[in-house]
């Protein structure tokens, strides 16, 4: 089945930036840029005129800011996709929004490779879902953004994909290392069930382990995400 173009609508108040983030969607296979928004309440007038599929969102905007256009559009139970592209890069307004169901969050500054591997990632779900009536779990597990098919370990049965997925989200918004304590206060589970997935991701090779040495006490253990591919 031939799948039509994913129509976007990019909201962002920089015009140079929403040029960028244009130019950005366009250059990858299958995606379309229908309209530019320039704050929130345009951006919603935007979505209950036209057909969208996906929103590029930032944070940010005048009008209405990006956390609350999202509560919008899940409250109205809209059909869309959401993926920030922001400079918020706090904990609490990184969890609020994972809570909400973006596909991913994207900080700024960012490469191109990385917002490429997330769109075309994107498009393969989309392919998924027009293409199958019934999914397979592993399409299930596909579209939860985590991949456990062909690994040489299996998940212990103690992890989650739902968990597993938002943890590994959250590591894609960190610009820095950030440690078990650290991603608990994040995504709001405890440190013991943080390392158990923060180990995990270890093994596999997702992650690098480095220990931070301090004047005072034991060091800590900081973990790096080493690869932008979110099949996990």
């Amino acid at each position: 089945m031939s799948m039509k173009k994913i129509k976007v609508l990019i909201v962002e108040d920089d015009p140079m930036v929403a040029e960028i983030n244009k130019n950005y969607t366009e250059a990858v296979e299958g995606f379309c840029v229908s309209c530019i928004a320039r704050n929130g309440k345009d951006a919603l007038e935007k979505i209950n005129e036209i057909d969208i599929d996906l929103v590029i969102l930032d944070i940010y905007l005048p009008e209405i800011n990006g956390v609350d256009l999202l509560s919008l559009i899940r409250r109205e139970d809209k059909n869309i996709d959401v993926i920030m592209i922001t400079a918020a890069d706090d904990s609490d307004t990184v969890s609020r929004v994972l809570r909400q169901g973006v596909i991913a969050y994207i900080t700024k500054p960012f490469k191109f490779d990385r917002y490429r591997l997330i769109l075309e990632n994107y498009r393969r779900q989309k392919q998924t879902i027009l293409q199958k009536t019934n999914l397979e779990q592993s399409d299930i597990d596909n579209l939860l953004a985590v991949s456990i098919q062909n690994e040489k370990k299996a998940m212990p049965k103690n992890l989650h994909t739902q968990t597993l997925t938002m943890i590994t989200n959250y590591l894609l918004a960190c610009k820095e290392p950030i440690s078990a304590e650290e991603l608990s206060s994040g995504v709001g589970i405890s440190r013991v069930t943080c390392r158990r997935y923060l180990e995990y991701l270890v093994d596999k090779g997702q992650l690098q382990m480095d220990l931070s040495y301090i004047s005072v006490g034991r060091p800590i253990h900081r973990f790096t995400l080493v690869s932008t591919d979110i099949n996990l």
